[in-house]
């Protein structure tokens, strides 16, 4: 596996700096035109756990290097396992430097006037750095979910076929959902009280709230990519290159 892992993070050497430093100016960009942190590192943790996903498997067929690489000491499983640690470390690149993008503009505005009353604006909160924290550990369970899902469909279909599919499956993950929740009538029946709702709420904004919700989050994380790791592996096995 970590043959594997070194060769794929030494392909993408240049693209992972590349990406790092449009994810870190990006961060920047979204934080001063929202005057808030809250947005961005999320933002940057989702999609770089989604490019991680969708690059490598784009680089797979180019220059037929997906069965090249299989002449190479490694076996399918080490390419898979391989790719998920690239996918993984793809996506706490992101949040690294959406986060370093925002303290930046923190240490910033409260060192120097920034124009625009951005240095009121993004001045330290404690509930905006809450917020920040949870709206990432949110999308990073959401990216990975995606990251979950798509990476088995590439692995037994590879980029080319994989596209197509795309757009179906975004709109089942996103879309579907919300179908289930209608249809089962949870939201009707009175199952989930405004009086319950708001202690959740109230909850999730304590320090103590949002540390359970990233640990949640993160466990979340491990066993989505872990269950669809042990799917790769069995379509990845089976598929003729």
């Amino acid at each position: 596996m970590k043959r594997a892992y070194l060769m794929e993070m030494t392909i993408f050497r240049d693209y992972i700096k590349q990406l790092m430093g449009v994810g870190f100016f990006v961060s920047i960009f979204v934080s001063a035109g929202m005057g808030s942190i809250v947005a961005a590192p999320a933002i940057l943790t989702m999609m770089f756990f989604m490019m991680g996903c969708m690059s490598a498997s784009a680089y797979d067929e180019q220059s037929n290097w997906g069965a090249f690489r299989l002449t190479m000491p490694v076996s399918r499983r080490d390419v898979v396992l391989g790719r998920y640690g690239v996918i993984v470390t793809l996506g706490f690149l992101g949040m690294a430097a959406g986060w370093a993008a925002c303290l930046l503009i923190l240490a910033l505005g409260s060192a120097v006037e920034l124009p625009f009353g951005l240095s009121d604006a993004i001045a330290f909160d404690e509930g905006m750095f809450l917020g920040a924290v949870f709206s990432t550990a949110f999308c990073m369970a959401l990216g990975s979910l995606i990251a979950s899902i798509e990476t088995p469909i590439y692995f037994k279909f590879g980029q080319n076929k994989t596209t197509q599919w795309l757009p179906m499956i975004t709109v089942l993950l996103f879309v579907g959902p919300m179908l289930i929740i209608n249809g089962t009538g949870i939201l009707d029946n009175g199952s989930m009280s405004f009086g319950n709702l708001a202690s959740l709420l109230g909850f999730i904004e304590t320090p103590v709230g949002v540390a359970t919700c990233f640990a949640i989050f993160l466990a979340f994380t491990v066993v989505v990519l872990g269950i669809s790791a042990a799917v790769s592996l069995k379509l990845y096995e089976g598929r003729e290159l």
